[in-house]
């Protein structure tokens, strides 16, 4: 049902006559007439009353005004929605990151992106898991570069990019610092818990495959990466962090693998408002590539790990 004709109907009615309301709309007199008959022929009901001094509705149009008012309302909310994308599209992603991530990953994946898509500015906010998982959900952000939560993964998309491996971050001269750290090793001992959030992908190298729990003494600080590996580095207590925060890092620490081997899921989250939208689905292309080639993986696997992304209800 062409959502024209029903504003025209519901203008006439309200004016009282063809006449008025098509001078208000732009028609001719022949079109609106002929916009009535065409939508009173295709619902198959008489909807006016039709007189020399004007017009107004039939009982079956006064039952189905209130129906007819709302779907005109609806198609002018969409059209208002489209309009809205279409601009926003036009001018600014909102992309939100790890601090870690905007570090080593954005600047390689917006030089891809601009080479593509030179109009298109993109925001970058960087904050915690839940920071950034919140403000995805509640549309403050498009997407973000995260950690999978299965948890907090309602009704976002997610698109795998990379296993980012958690590594234990020890004082240079920790006698314990071999190939590898055996989680077991933090029973007791006085553990850094790096900034909020980070403690969902660490908490669970705590639970043993048998079911038993590893206990460190928990000191939780709010610093950034660098600052509790500074105190890692003068024998306050032990951290684990991954090898993308890592990265880079000139500290007299040792980092090596967790036994058994843990890392956290990275990828995008995309809310529902977003996940359709042309240079949101631009920019997790490039991401999925550049962080394929950077990681040695083939551009045909990062086509087929973002084909894998699901969407969680």
């Amino acid at each position: 049902m062409d959502s024209k004709k029903v504003n025209a109907l519901i203008t006439a009615v309200d004016k009282g006559s063809l006449t008025a309301a098509a001078a208000e709309l732009g028609y001719t007199q022949s079109g609106m007439t002929h916009m009535m008959n065409s939508l009173e022929d295709e619902l198959g009901v008489r909807l006016l009353i039709r007189r020399k001094n004007g017009v107004r509705l039939s009982p079956d149009g006064e039952l189905l005004l209130p129906r007819l008012r709302a779907l005109t309302e609806a198609a002018e909310e969409l059209e208002r929605e489209v309009q809205r994308l279409r601009d926003r599209s036009a001018s600014t992603i909102r992309l939100g990151a790890y601090s870690s991530v905007a570090r080593h990953w954005v600047p390689d994946i917006l030089s891809a992106f601009w080479q593509i898509s030179p109009g298109t500015q993109i925001s970058i906010t960087a904050d915690s898991i839940v920071g950034l998982y919140s403000a995805v959900q509640n549309g403050e952000l498009d997407c973000a570069i995260v950690s999978r939560q299965e948890a907090m993964l309602h009704g976002m998309e997610w698109v795998p990019l990379w296993e980012d491996e958690l590594l234990a971050v020890l004082p240079a001269n920790d006698p314990a610092v071999g190939e590898s750290y055996p989680v077991q090793s933090f029973q007791d001992a006085v553990f850094l818990m790096p900034s909020q959030g980070f403690d969902l992908d660490i908490a669970p190298i705590f639970r043993t495959a048998d079911g038993r729990s590893i206990t460190p003494n928990l000191r939780y600080t709010n610093m950034d990466d660098a600052s509790i590996v500074s105190m890692v580095e003068h024998g306050l207590g032990v951290t684990v962090l991954t090898r993308l925060v890592t990265q880079g890092m000139q500290y007299r620490v040792r980092t090596v693998p967790l036994a058994p081997r843990a890392a956290r899921s990275l990828g995008i989250i995309v809310g529902e408002r977003t996940a359709s939208d042309r240079g949101v689905r631009r920019l997790i292309t490039c991401a999925v590539n550049v962080i394929a080639a950077m990681h040695g993986q083939s551009p045909a696997t990062a086509q087929a790990r973002e084909n894998s992304s699901s969407t969680n209800p």
